[in-house]
């Protein structure tokens, strides 16, 4: 692997409105890592934050391709190592800007008037939020070279204000003589960028940036020495030598005297110390933090300390496309995701003075001057002019239905913006002269049906959330967790438990911002057992088996098993469930995956004697040898018999052993035993649900009986068990089950069979 040289730095400068000639002494910078460096990798799924600024920019220009970016490395750690923090010049400002934008307020002279910038405003440039943008999005621009995109004709858009794409766009100085290129600027960078398969455009941005395109006449290191250095490549003050006597001299050491070549060696500079090694956007360029797997370190080379570069080259790329009618081309941009982010984007450095007091008020934007005209307004990404402008709202028609509605977040003091919010969340600052409040019913007050619930891992419950009064306007509500990893929740309010721990859910209404919390407890318990209703089962051939083993404890998080079966022949697996084949018998095996549980019961698969067969009518459920559905009021013997046909002798025996006659009542753990003559074909048993004990009714025993089987008191047979869990799904009675039964038998609730 090639090692990159970081001797020659590159230089940027500053463009404010006009490109204007100027050298910047630059400082070796070194704050870079070179061991244990994250692999960054691209995929389509940007953190929320992202989101609503890409899917808004994503809906005005549907062709545009955004790809996240995701370094692998913290958001604290970079912002530290782009200060000066770790080094006084890595990132710098001009001198003429306020003194917020500056280290402690003052002037750090680091190269010429360009001084120490201040860590909210290296934080500021360095949060990609902030430039997901009409043309700030433009530093995302991938730099290789697509041919549909990057014409000649944008390329000469860059250059077109400049001596390179104007009067002298063919014409070159060699020696003080004028001669004739043999083609355009626009068109050689064109080319010769392609053969790099670097994109022109950039090029182009990166000469006007450098030099205002001023090299060919007069101005910087030009031809009158018969060398060429378009880029200010080693341009820097240095061993009592002028910034311009250095880059001509590093010219002239890499054989830059004619054009061609000097273009040619300068696109591969850039190509071979940036692009290659992962540079490959103007913000990588800038930012040096991201490794495809080729980097040899990060943080450690950039080609400009200007912290504005990325921003103002991006503005020029913008124009050339929006000049060459290219804007809706298919641009790909890939845009930096780094680890622990800041929830907002970074606000921009606010002068003295200037502070936001902190508002929730619907509003709407306003031009009363006029009527029936379409009002413009601008939102940009900070409470300047400066900052950059992140949409442009158009509002056709008058009233404050018809208009783009915001929360206004900060009422700005001192300043001419508000802080505002759209309510897809993105936020921007408007001025203050077109902000007016949104008359509605506001919402007063948020509340859950729960704010703390027990949950194992993969359980799920439905918050729900009532927002008063019932007649708001907006009872719209925002849903977060504050431990994604430990407990998710979706759009609707259902939270997900994930991993052990204690996350909170919060429900926030978007109109007035209300809250209400929920803690939810995450357990990891381990399993400690299996069991079976019974050691032995009996089924007909064709006829299916689905037991659900008692898994132990009850809060057990991770409650999955498989079934085995010794002889495949007579019975198989579907799922969880056993499918008799063939007369015979073979051991089902449960084996939990937490811990390796075993429970075993012996299958016994027989054939109907020929001519007669067993039928439960419609009234009763027959599932897994187990009869339910039974009516309350309804369930003798006699009852039960009327709803089975079969050409067997029946047999009822009660949980304690009886055997019922005709007008006795059946109840939980009840059996029907199917008997040709002495011999016994096959055995049912009868849940009711609610009838804990067994009885044949709901009482206030079940309760009692229920309440110690809960406390470990009382042990109960799996039949009983099964009848004491009401809503039939989980895996154990909980106390609800108690309020259920106690509400049958008050009248206030019936239990379902």
């Amino acid at each position: 692997m090639k090692t990159r040289n970081l001797k020659f730095k590159l230089v940027i400068i500053l463009v404010i409105l006009s490109i204007v000639t100027s050298t910047l002494n630059f400082h070796k910078v070194d704050a870079k890592i070179s061991s244990n460096l994250p692999v960054s990798y691209i995929d389509d799924n940007f953190p929320d934050s992202y989101k609503p600024y890409i899917d808004a920019l994503k809906q005005r220009h549907p062709s545009w391709i955004f790809k996240a970016v995701h370094t692998g490395l913290d958001w604290n750690t970079v912002l530290s190592h782009e200060t000066y923090e770790v080094n006084m010049g890595i990132s710098l400002v001009e001198d003429i800007f306020g003194s917020e934008w500056k280290k402690d307020g003052v002037n750090y002279y680091q190269d010429g008037r360009f001084v120490t910038a201040s860590k909210q405003g290296v934080a500021y440039v360095l949060d990609p939020r902030n430039f997901i943008s009409e043309d700030g999005i433009f530093q995302f621009e991938a730099l290789r070279f697509v041919g549909s995109v990057q014409t000649v004709n944008a390329v000469q858009s860059i250059l077109s204000a400049t001596a390179m794409g104007g009067e002298y766009k063919s014409k070159y100085k060699y020696y003080g003589e004028w001669k004739n290129l043999g083609t355009t600027y626009a068109e050689l960078i064109h080319s010769l960028s392609k053969q790099v398969g670097i994109n022109p455009v950039h090029i182009a941005s990166r000469i006007r940036q450098e030099n205002s395109g001023n090299i060919i006449n007069g101005s910087l290191i030009d031809g009158r020495y018969g060398i060429y250095n378009f880029f200010n490549i080693g341009a820097y003050d240095a061993n009592g030598k002028s910034a311009i006597e250095n880059g001509r001299a590093y010219a002239e050491s890499h054989g830059w005297t004619n054009v061609k070549d000097a273009l040619a060696g300068g696109i591969s500079y850039i190509y071979n110390q940036y692009v290659k090694w992962g540079q490959n956007t103007i913000y990588f360029e800038r930012f040096d933090v991201n490794n495809p797997g080729t980097a040899q370190w990060l943080l450690g080379t950039g080609y400009m300390t200007n912290i504005f570069g990325a921003k103002t080259e991006a503005s020029m790329s913008y124009s050339a496309y929006e000049n060459a009618g290219m804007t809706e081309a298919a641009f790909e941009f890939d845009i930096p995701v780094y680890n622990n982010m800041p929830s907002e984007p970074a606000s921009m450095p606010l002068p003295g003075g200037v502070w936001f007091e902190s508002d929730n008020t619907k509003v709407y934007l306003d031009d009363p001057r006029d009527s029936g005209v379409v009002d413009e307004f601008w939102i940009r990404s900070g409470p300047d002019t400066f900052a950059t402008i992140t949409e442009k709202i158009y509002e056709r028609k008058d009233g404050q239905e018809n208009r783009t509605k915001f929360t206004r977040i900060g009422i700005g003091h001192n300043t001419l913006y508000d802080k505002v919010q759209y309510e897809d969340g993105r936020i921007g600052y408007v001025l203050k002269q077109w902000i007016y409040e949104y008359k509605y019913t506001k919402v007063k007050s948020i509340s859950l049906n729960t704010t703390y619930e027990n949950l194992n891992i993969g359980d799920s419950i439905n918050l729900v959330a009532t927002v008063k009064p019932n007649n708001a306007t907006d009872k719209s509500v925002k849903w977060t967790t504050s431990n994604k990893d430990i407990a998710s929740v979706d759009k609707n309010g259902k939270v997900t438990a994930l991993k052990s721990g204690i996350a909170t859910i919060t429900a926030t209404t978007n109109d007035q911002g209300k809250k209400a919390i929920c803690t939810i407890n995450v357990s990891d318990t381990k399993v400690d057992g299996i069991s079976l209703g019974s050691s032995e089962y009996t089924l007909f051939v064709g006829n299916k088996l689905t037991l659900t083993p008692t898994i132990t404890p009850a809060e057990a998080s991770n409650r999955e098993y498989t079934i085995t079966l010794d002889n495949n022949t007579v019975a198989k697996v579907e799922g969880k469930t056993i499918v008799a084949l063939k007369e015979g018998t073979t051991v089902a095996t449960f084996k939990t995956d937490d811990g390796g549980y075993t429970a075993k019961a012996t299958i016994k698969v027989i054939t109907n004697e020929e001519g007669k067969s067993i039928t439960v009518k419609k009234d009763l459920v027959l599932e897994n040898n187990i009869i339910s559905g039974v009516e309350l009021g309804k369930n003798t013997v006699a009852d039960i018999k009327k709803n089975i046909q079969t050409d067997y002798d029946m047999k009822f025996v009660s949980i304690d052993n009886k055997t019922l006659n005709d007008e006795d009542i059946v109840g939980t753990g009840t059996k029907i035993q199917f008997r040709d003559g002495n011999k016994l074909i096959i055995e049912y048993e009868i849940v009711i649900y609610g009838d804990v004990d067994g009885t044949g009714m709901i009482t206030a025993r079940d309760l009692l009986v229920l309440q110690r089987y809960i406390n470990k008191k009382l042990d109960l047979e799996p039949i009983q068990v099964k009848a004491a869990i009401i809503n039939k799904t989980n895996p154990e009675p909980r106390a609800v089950d108690l309020l259920k039964i106690q509400r049958h038998i008050n009248g206030k609730y019936v239990i379902e069979q």
